[in-house]
């Protein structure tokens, strides 16, 4: 038999991820769509653990990754318990680690996004609920209130933060409505890509009530129902965001014809 060179092909080293990260990864999951607020108590230990499917140990080194990232805070005593003190979820905490991505791949990101946003809201605005909808308005009314709290001054890192989770928040919403739960998951890895992206590109604007703006007319257009509607506001988002990042970087991003003209007008 003839001796065959090995492949060529490098793989990418694994990143091994131990059992109490995963549960941290489920409650900051649950903390960055707003299922679970600030100041909010998690339920018992043993109540969580059974909810998880996990041990008592394992919550608690979950707890302890969560505590010394100042995200929850422990209490004793009968009127104790675990507290969600911040939203300010590490990017460490936000779920499994993802494969690097060289900034220059940011092109990549946004153009899929381009692709699969407009899509994604069009079928939320055919299938969301009363709930779904009220999960959209929650999102907006951050993004508002922070716009208020840096009306005359510029906007901190912290207050960046704010304005992405509601951003964060809105598209988690907008996936959850398509009631389809294999888009929600494509939505939180995308999104987590762009983390970066987003906060850098906030404190790029001249003004940061124009994110606010295409928040809600998003909003406006989702609930309109109207097709052509919900492709404007949701690409208007989108370019404010690449604009802004042109800027933060000094280059201009790649754009691509996306769809052939005929795929436009489905």
């Amino acid at each position: 038999m003839p001796r065959i060179k090995p492949t060529r092909f490098v793989f990418q080293a694994v990143q091994l991820v131990r059992p109490c990260e995963v549960v941290a990864y489920r409650i900051t999951e649950a903390i960055r769509a707003g299922d679970v607020k600030v100041g909010e108590r998690l339920p018992s230990e043993q109540s969580l653990s059974e909810q998880l499917g996990v041990s008592r140990p394992t919550l608690r080194e979950a707890t302890k990754l969560l505590a010394q990232a100042g995200v929850v805070q422990v209490l004793p005593g009968s009127s104790g318990g675990i507290f969600v003190i911040s939203e300010a979820v590490p990017p460490e905490l936000c779920g499994y680690p993802l494969p690097n991505l060289p900034l220059d791949d940011i092109d990549s990101v946004l153009e899929a996004r381009r692709l699969f946003e407009p899509r994604v809201a069009r079928l939320a605005s055919i299938y969301a609920t009363p709930t779904d909808f009220e999960r959209m308005r929650d999102a907006v009314r951050l993004s508002e209130a922070t716009v208020v709290q840096f009306k005359k001054r510029k906007i901190t890192q912290a207050g960046a933060q704010v304005m992405t989770m509601a951003s964060t928040r809105f598209n988690i919403a907008v996936a959850r409505a398509t009631q389809n739960t294999m888009i929600v998951q494509m939505m939180e890895v995308m999104l987590r890509r762009l983390e970066l992206v987003r906060t850098l590109a906030v404190r790029e604007l001249s003004d940061i009530a124009l994110s606010t703006r295409t928040l809600h007319d998003s909003l406006l257009a989702i609930e309109s129902g109207d097709p052509d509607q919900i492709d404007a506001a949701t690409l208007a988002r989108i370019g404010l965001l690449e604009t802004a990042w042109e800027q933060a970087v000094g280059k201009p991003l790649r754009r691509r014809a996306i769809l052939p003209s005929a795929l436009k007008r489905a």
